[in-house]
């Protein structure tokens, strides 16, 4: 988990193929299920329309994780949340009893202004003054996220194998829950 531009996609999605876990992207989950693009449902019915679209998407997508581990399907997922899937307390309370390691990927906003501007993916909340708003809703997050995190790990200037390798550390210890 963490802000917009942290590297929750690429991050989670190597690391998932290094462990030979299944992955699963919250954000590609919402568009798929919702058979909707992001932008069209902030469109539709707003931010809060997402965010209820996302609760729900969240539901699942960690219902179907446990279900493929129960199965041994999959020996465990690497779920990339959305970066506000931690605003609603019903996901951080689903998240931390789901989860045995929750990391947050956390950047300095002139990072992640950087990444995001170069990035393809759409993000409706970045639309006017991306500075201004990653800046506010990192200040509005971090605490959020400080809850809900088992680990944290600054990816500001980190290139990604650097990322992975941090993680890796972070799996290898013992879960304390």
């Amino acid at each position: 988990m963490g802000m917009p531009g942290s590297g929750k996609s690429s991050s989670g999605k190597l690391l998932a193929r290094i462990l030979g876990y299944a992955f699963e992207d919250l954000d590609t989950a919402i568009v798929q299920r919702s058979g909707m693009s992001v932008n069209e449902i902030f469109a539709r019915g707003g931010e809060a329309e997402f965010r209820a679209v996302e609760t729900d998407v969240l539901a699942t997508v960690l219902d179907d994780a446990c279900a493929l581990i129960a199965k041994q399907t999959a020996l465990s997922v690497v779920v990339a949340t959305g970066g506000g899937a931690i605003i609603s307390k019903t996901n951080r309370d689903r998240i931390t009893s789901a989860a045995d390691h929750v990391i947050w990927l956390d950047a300095h906003v002139d990072e992640l202004v950087k990444r995001t501007s170069s990035s393809k993916t759409a993000r409706p909340l970045l639309s006017n003054n991306p500075q201004k708003v990653l800046s506010a809703l990192s200040d509005e997050r971090a605490g959020l996220y400080e809850q809900v995190a088992t680990a944290k790990i600054d990816t500001t200037g980190k290139k990604i194998d650097q990322v992975i390798d941090a993680a890796l550390q972070i799996l290898r210890q013992p879960v304390q829950k």
